[in-house]
């Protein structure tokens, strides 16, 4: 009797273990860009949320920055799971290519993340010198992509 016993402990105490592994995996849910803007010091909204935007020689137009410049960029990774979780190992990898070279200009992994009690995260990934473009930002995690456009170009 003690055995069966031993053994159905032994057999939930696997079950259980598989089971939260599983749900410490953190999913990939949103993915944005934000420029910084050398004039104020400080981040642009997503790109993609700006009326008219456009970028040409490291200066920015669109409603309410015309004026700005930027040399570099932030890309900003909202992962979620169920609050109370350390995420362990690879999460997600972010790889920033340049659309007519197709040279990766940056790649990182996220890994080991905390999400908290409220369920999300966001980690940044800091793109230095990525006024240049255009560029593709590509963003996969647990089985989801999320790609995003930079239209910024410079004369030569």
């Amino acid at each position: 009797m003690l055995r069966l016993l031993v053994g159905a402990l032994l057999l939930l105490t696997a079950i259980n273990t598989r089971a939260q592994s599983r749900e410490e995996r953190a999913r990939l849910d949103a993915v944005s860009v934000h420029l910084f803007l050398t004039k104020s010091g400080m981040l642009s909204p997503d790109v993609e949320t700006i009326d008219g935007f456009g970028a040409w020689n490291f200066a920015l137009q669109g409603k309410d920055i015309d004026g700005e410049r930027f040399y570099s960029f932030l890309i900003k990774v909202r992962l979620t799971a169920p609050g109370g979780v350390f995420a362990k190992g690879p999460q997600a990898k972010v790889v920033v290519t340049h659309r007519r070279t197709k040279k990766v200009i940056k790649r990182e992994r996220i890994a080991d993340v905390y999400i908290g009690p409220y369920g999300w995260t966001i980690v940044p990934v800091w793109v230095a010198d990525g006024a240049c473009g255009p560029f593709e930002v590509v963003v996969t995690g647990n089985g989801k992509r999320i790609a995003k456009s930079l239209e910024a170009a410079c004369g030569e």
